[in-house]
């Protein structure tokens, strides 16, 4: 500026505009918050993508079961209208078979000594002698064979025996001392628990007082040693559980007999009817219809029913 002949500068003036944000941050801001609008709208029409998919998805595995579960349903209702018709007709012939039930005999001797058809127990103490050389004479079945001269004290001994058998402190003694002895087997056990019951079956009342105190030595023992209380009475190891398993045996004789022994041979007879009715592994013996997971066929099969028809001719 001059003045009267003088010239001053006010130096640098700058005048600033009226808005706080200049042209590139305003710039920026736009650019950002356009971006951020993109992702916002992608990621909300990503969601509603995912959420048909899925909802497609599970409409889809809706129809799968209901398909599904009308063909469980289906094939249930013709697999127990088919096992009703068995039943019938499984019922009718057992009727007219009957069920094989055992003599008492055969049944507590396939329990007490399985896979011996020919005990010692079965037979009678008989002497028999050769003449001649005073021999006993071998041959006769029913028979436990002794020499003569052998006999009288053979008898008196087991009778001595039987005596000391019904005695409760030496029965339990003689138990605990056998089963003491290292060389004690599992077989022997069975063995003794077997003998033991046979000769006891006639006395039950003493064979339970007996039972009593050696399954009480035995809960005492698995105590002690603190093994888990599910696995007593599970390994039949001593000779109080097998005495314990053959005096099951003598007292559900005749509940078998006269009442679970018929609905029992008929469910196993329906079982095994059922399960021979689809393919059988003749080598591994996995079936297709087993109730059983690990014999159980898991692979489809492609199987013909073979029916035979046979003609009995009764002359």
């Amino acid at each position: 500026a001059r003045v009267g002949g003088m010239e001053f500068s006010p130096g640098m003036v700058n005048i600033s505009p009226d808005s706080l944000l200049s042209l590139p941050a305003i710039i920026s801001t736009a650019v950002a918050g356009g971006i951020f609008i993109i992702f916002i709208v992608s990621v909300m029409i990503a969601y509603k993508r995912k959420s048909r998919e899925s909802d497609l998805t599970l409409k889809r595995l809706q129809m799968q079961m209901d398909n599904l579960e009308s063909r469980v349903a289906l094939e249930c209702k013709e697999a127990f209208a088919e096992l009703q018709t068995d039943i019938h007709e499984l019922t009718s012939d057992l009727d007219g078979a009957g069920i094989p039930f055992l003599d008492y005999r055969m049944y507590t001797m396939r329990v007490l000594f399985p896979g011996i058809e020919d005990h010692p127990v079965l037979r009678d103490l008989e002497a028999i002698v050769d003449k001649e050389w005073q021999m006993p004479v071998h041959g006769k079945k029913d028979s436990k064979l002794v020499p003569g001269y052998r006999q009288e004290r053979v008898e008196k001994g087991l009778k001595l025996f039987a005596q000391l058998i019904n005695n409760k402190a030496f029965l339990l003694s003689f138990i605990r001392t056998l089963e003491f002895q290292r060389s004690f087997s599992m077989r022997d056990r069975g063995n003794v628990a077997s003998l033991i019951m046979t000769v006891l079956q006639s006395k039950l009342e003493y064979a339970t007082d007996v039972l009593k105190q050696l399954l009480a030595d035995l809960i005492d023992k698995n105590l002690e040693s603190k093994n888990h209380p599910k696995l007593l009475l599970r390994r039949t190891e001593s000779v109080a559980e097998k005495m314990l398993t053959n005096w099951f045996t003598f007292l559900l004789y005749k509940f078998l007999k006269e009442c679970a022994g018929e609905p029992l041979f008929s469910l196993y007879c329906a079982i095994k009817q059922q399960m021979e009715k689809g393919p059988i592994d003749a080598i591994t013996g996995e079936a297709r219809y087993s109730l059983s997971e690990d014999k159980l066929i898991r692979q489809q099969i492609d199987y013909k029913t073979l029916e035979h028809y046979f003609i009995i001719l009764v002359q």
